[in-house]
């Protein structure tokens, strides 16, 4: 996603790339490598070399493009923690840093100052960590459900910044490549804190957002109460342990886990044809596995009651349909994360790009009821999408905004674990995950195919079914998500549990407004887990 691509592909993936074993040697030699990529040691834009910047970061702390003028901090939640109560920002919990984005944009708005351009995203810990529970009725003596939250509110719990800058600007040098001065420091904010006299660019040691001020007792700056605690009751955890070491930051339960973000074209999705022509070659294989074979179907499954197809095919209170099992779209899902097979096994993919594809293409004539060819985000869900007034213009300039990329529930894996741990639990092949096979993608689909015609369903469909679906989920994602921990944190302290989404689909501004270097708001949408 660097500005030297002129014509992007399609979609591309996103994955964690861990960082090198010996982070105490700063000076060693980093050879780590992604699909022979050489690992970048420096990331985000810690280094003034922005002819090296690609792909991004995941977890740890933001990066910021324009280490001067930083939003005003810290960025808390607006969703269901803080009653909604936009007016008073600092009311919600605080948020945690997901990941950042370097995705310039001047080539394709012909605007120059998208040249240098970064998407951060946050989350809020509280909310994601309910998300599930948040779309639940419940049941009280009045014999009335509470009212479900909507999935709006939902998307409040992100928070989502751009920030862009001109070629020339003042933090960067004109030529970006390895040779600029091993002595330049205008691209961090410890210069720009004692070159303005602003202790506020002293950035918090917990959150790396504005500081308010410097605690006399631990040394370091805090953006507010909230973070200094925190790093206080970690420190003294860690000391009961570590009587002689340095607490490292990720023990901090507000900062996930870092790595590098780097990306890579996806691979062709087979077209009709090729998958006929895939079923054709194994009909027995298929045949076999076959949710719909032709042998199954009888007059008597012709009069299934519409409560029993209601049942199959999720058309039910999201409390009771959490699975998802039969939802098409969730099918569909599965099954485009197991596109690449063993050769090309891309399952863990974290992040799905694709700028402003839907916005920028012409869509052709289509029958009524034609469905829409597929675009934009690869939702989870059939439930909580987003209706046709979202996303909303861009406030800042009235332009529309579109889809842009989607961070995939893969990536919780890597924010919650520790990818220097011993043990393979980082990401290990043999974790008991498998990849789909061809004739296993079909019944995917086939099972979508069908329940979107709205065929009867015969007798047994549901049992074979949910065997293939929890097949495939459990495939996509055995590794866990929610084993991460900081090995001693006590229960009041707290750990890096607490996040938990579907996907959170991201929309930003078609023309890339700003030419100051501020930090302007984003659009996110949220679908919550199916679990």
């Amino acid at each position: 996603m660097s500005s030297c691509n002129d014509q992007p592909p399609r979609v591309q993936l996103g994955f964690s790339l861990p960082l090198h074993k010996n982070n105490d040697d700063v000076d060693a030699p980093d050879t780590s490598s992604f699909d022979g990529q050489e690992h970048n040691n420096a990331l985000g834009h810690e280094s003034p070399n922005w002819c090296d910047w690609d792909g991004g970061k995941i977890g740890g702390l933001p990066s910021w493009l324009n280490p001067r003028d930083l939003p005003d901090g810290p960025l808390c939640c607006r969703g269901p923690c803080s009653n909604n109560n936009i007016e008073k920002k600092d009311c919600g919990t605080p948020l945690r840093f997901i990941a950042q984005l370097y995705c310039p944009a001047d080539d394709v708005t012909n605007n120059p100052a998208a040249f240098h351009r970064s998407v951060y995203v946050f989350a809020c810990p509280k909310c994601f960590s309910d998300s599930s529970t948040l779309f639940q009725y419940e049941e009280h003596g009045d014999g009335k459900d509470a009212k479900e939250i909507p999935a709006a509110l939902l998307s409040e719990c992100v928070r989502v910044l751009r920030c862009q800058l001109p070629k020339q600007n003042d933090f960067y040098p004109l030529n970006g490549d390895r040779e600029a001065d091993d002595e330049w420091e205008k691209h961090t904010s410890a210069y720009w804190s004692k070159t303005n006299k602003n202790d506020q660019l002293n950035l918090c040691s917990v959150c790396g957002q504005k500081s308010m001020g410097k605690c006399p007792k631990q040394g370091k700056w805090f953006c507010g109460p909230h973070h200094q605690k925190e790093c206080l009751r970690a420190s003294k955890q860690y000391q009961k342990t570590n009587p002689n070491g340095t607490m490292p930051q990720t023990f901090l339960p507000s900062v996930c886990y870092e790595s590098e973000l780097v990306v890579e074209e996806e691979p062709d999705v087979p077209t009709e044809a090729e998958s006929n022509a895939g079923i054709s070659n194994n009909t027995d294989t298929m045949n076999s596995k076959s949710l719909f074979q032709s042998n199954d179907i009888t007059d008597a499954d012709a009069n299934l009651e519409q409560r029993d197809l209601n049942e199959l095919t999720g058309n039910k209170s999201l409390a009771e349909a959490a699975t998802g099992v039969t939802d098409p779209t969730t099918l569909a899902f599965y099954a485009r994360m197991n596109i690449g097979g063993e050769d090309n096994d891309v399952r863990d993919q974290c992040l799905r790009y694709s700028r402003w594809s839907a916005a920028q293409k012409q869509p052709p004539d289509k029958d009524e009821g034609e469905e829409e060819e597929e675009e934009g985000a690869l939702w989870l869900s059939s439930d909580n999408r987003p209706n046709e007034a979202f996303p909303p213009k861009c406030q800042h300039c009235g332009a529309e905004r579109a889809f842009e990329f989607q961070i995939l529930p893969q990536m919780i894996h890597y924010l919650l674990n520790d990818p220097n741990a011993s043990g393979d639990s980082y990401d290990s092949p043999d974790n008991g995950r498998h990849v789909l096979s061809e004739s296993e993608r079909a019944v995917l689909l086939e099972a979508k195919a069908k329940i979107e015609s709205g065929m009867d369903l015969p007798e047994g469909f549901k049992e074979q079914h949910d065997l293939a679906v929890a097949s495939a989920r459990d495939a996509l994602l055995g590794i866990s998500r929610k084993d991460g921990n900081k090995g001693g944190t006590s229960e009041d302290l707290g750990d890096k549990d607490g996040l938990d989404w579907g996907t959170i689909a991201v929309y930003t501004c078609t023309a890339s407004c700003g030419d100051s270097g501020t930090y302007l708001e984003e659009a996110a949408w949220v679908q919550p887990p199916l679990d």
